[in-house]
């Protein structure tokens, strides 16, 4: 269902584009950082802007953007950030290994991927990365000098202030922000550590602005495309059969799910060319994914593996990064913190944004068996016979399946014939028989929906969900065709916020303060309190964004912590 009302959806808007006059959405994204400088292993927290460059404004039409850090000769790290309105947060790890050096990050959306020629670079940043741990340098990219670099100017624009009072080390900072335009300005904040080292020449978001401005007319754009207006399209494709094992498989129903309570689980048929979409509303955060194929013959042992939404883009010529003798103490600071973070990083540290998360069972009637209430037997058909009335078995071409008792509008309870969707831990089992077989002692409960529901293209009355104590399907035998894969989810948002750092924290933090979606109204004035690090130094507050119109706001302050 959800693949036909997106095929609709871009027949829809494509019908749209043909009217005269009619200009075709163009997005661009913008990534604002907490830093520009960066040691290998650091945390890159990330704010993302999706504009319209036709309007300048926010677009809320995709709901994914795809970000993607590249040395001068590869792509070294990914991350996925979910839109919601144009707006987005996340969160990537820099690799330990990572060479000292520049490199390039920027982001994209499928949909502004299609146009033809786009160029990713329009607002692309660039990082400056230093290894504490190693001594290799990327390729072309360093560059030792006998002079500390002067820093690059920071530009200033729009209606947002910033001031900063200055505290004490190991105490808080309290920072005010106003808005004296008069529109509503979107903005991440950054409070971090001043230490001489400059940040690399790059773009800011005044930059992005004018470079969405100045963009060409577009030469075209690939309609193969699908817009991603809903969450990430994952796609699928069959590997380990030949011509005509993937004509065996063609139209069969392909499962992608991840272990949970049943919100990430998908369907789509198998395409003629092997491949299958799966429309999902975007996962969050890094997950096993099990892959399947229903009913595949066992002769023809084909499976799933999942096709990279990575572009890997041209990331255009590096500058080289200046490595001066007299920063050999900052860097030591700034690796000193980071391995502090690593290890004594708590849940306190940050603070959970609110995110759109797809959830398939969300205010559904359930009945809820725990099993430790009732007389424990050693075979599962017999829990079905003696305590669950919602579930019969029947049996279907020679074996067993399950069918829950599902209800209409008017409150009739009936069974019918059509397909109930079992799981185990959130996992779909197509082969009911090894539910059956399943011990029922790794079950803490028996969840049972009595209602209709669409996955994709396929739909089931009635869904009944197996929880074990552990929640990671012990014991549980699949199919030869059966893959399970880590698969990278949206990033969760989250706010730096270190409200819950204590007295038994050894606070050497970089980032003092970070938070990606912000909000004030025209006149409005809000007041962030900042804890402040066990070290004294300067520090620059930083706060960029967009107001309503989608010009660029850029403001910035200094803290200092004695």
């Amino acid at each position: 269902m959800k693949k036909i009302l997106t095929l609709l959806f871009c027949l829809l808007s494509a019908s749209l584009l043909r009217v005269p006059g009619a200009e075709r959405l163009r997005e661009r994204v913008y990534l604002s950082t907490d830093r520009d400088v960066y040691v290998a292993g650091d945390a890159v927290w990330l704010s993302a802007w999706c504009v319209d460059a036709g309007s300048g404004r926010l677009s809320g039409f995709s709901k994914t953007a795809y970000v993607e850090i590249h040395s001068a000769d590869k792509l070294v790290q990914t991350a996925k950030i979910a839109l919601d309105g144009g707006r987005g947060a996340g969160r990537l790890f820099l690799p330990t290994t990572l060479p000292t050096g520049n490199y390039r990050l920027f982001a994209y959306t499928r949909l502004g991927a299609s146009e033809e020629g786009f160029d990713p670079l329009t607002g692309a940043r660039t990082l400056s990365v230093f290894n504490t741990f190693s001594t290799e340098r990327a390729e072309g990219g360093v560059e030792v000098v006998r002079q500390a670099p002067q820093p690059h100017s920071v530009p200033t624009a729009g209606a947002l202030s910033v001031q900063a009072a200055d505290a004490s080390a190991a105490g808080s900072a309290r920072i005010r922000l106003t808005n004296n335009g008069t529109e509503p300005v979107r903005f991440s904040l950054s409070v971090r550590h001043d230490d001489g080292i400059p940040a690399p020449d790059g773009a800011h978001i005044a930059d992005f602005v004018r470079g969405t401005r100045s963009l060409p007319a577009p030469r075209g754009f690939d309609g193969s495309v699908i817009p991603e207006y809903e969450g990430e399209i994952i796609h699928a494709r069959v590997t380990g059969t030949d011509a005509a094992g993937l004509r065996a498989v063609e139209g069969k129903y392909a499962f992608i799910s991840s272990p949970g309570s049943g919100e990430n689980i998908y369907t789509e048929s198998v395409g003629s060319d092997g491949t299958a979409l799966f429309f999902t509303s975007n996962i969050f955060g890094d997950r096993e994914m099990f892959l399947e194929i229903q009913d595949v013959d066992r002769d023809n042992i084909c499976h799933l593996e999942l096709v990279s939404p990575f572009l890997d883009l041209p990331a255009g010529e590096l500058p080289p990064l200046p490595l001066y003798e007299g920063w050999s103490r900052a860097l030591e600071l700034r690796s000193l913190g980071m391995q502090l973070e690593k290890n004594f990083d708590a849940d306190t540290l940050y603070t959970a944004l609110p995110a759109k998360v797809h959830r398939i069972f969300d205010e559904r009637e359930c009945s809820t068996y725990i099993l430790d209430d009732y007389t424990r037997f050693p075979l599962m058909e017999e829990l079905f016979i003696e305590f669950i009335p919602e579930l019969r078995i029947r049996r279907v071409n020679g074996k067993r399946e399950l069918q829950v008792h599902i209800s209409d509008h008017l409150g009739n309870y009936s069974f019918l014939n059509s397909a109930s969707l079992v799981l185990l831990d959130g996992i779909p089992v197509l082969d009911q028989e090894k539910i059956f077989a399943y011990d029922p002692l790794l079950v803490h409960h028996i969840d049972i929906y009595p209602d209709s529901f669409f996955l994709g293209i396929r739909s089931f009355t009635g869904v009944v969900n197996f929880v074990t104590y552990k929640g990671t399907l012990p014991s549980m035998q699949f199919e030869d065709n059966v893959r399970v894969v880590d698969f990278p989810g949206c990033s969760l948002p989250l706010a730096y916020t270190c409200a819950g750092v204590g007295g038994d924290y050894p606070d050497y933090r970089q980032t003092l303060y970070w938070h990606p979606l912000l909000t004030l109204a025209p006149g409005e004035s809000a007041t962030v309190e900042c804890k402040t690090p066990a070290y004294s130094g300067r520090f620059e507050v930083f706060a960029e964004g967009l107001s309503e119109a989608g010009e660029a706001v850029c403001a910035r302050a200094t803290l200092d912590v004695r």
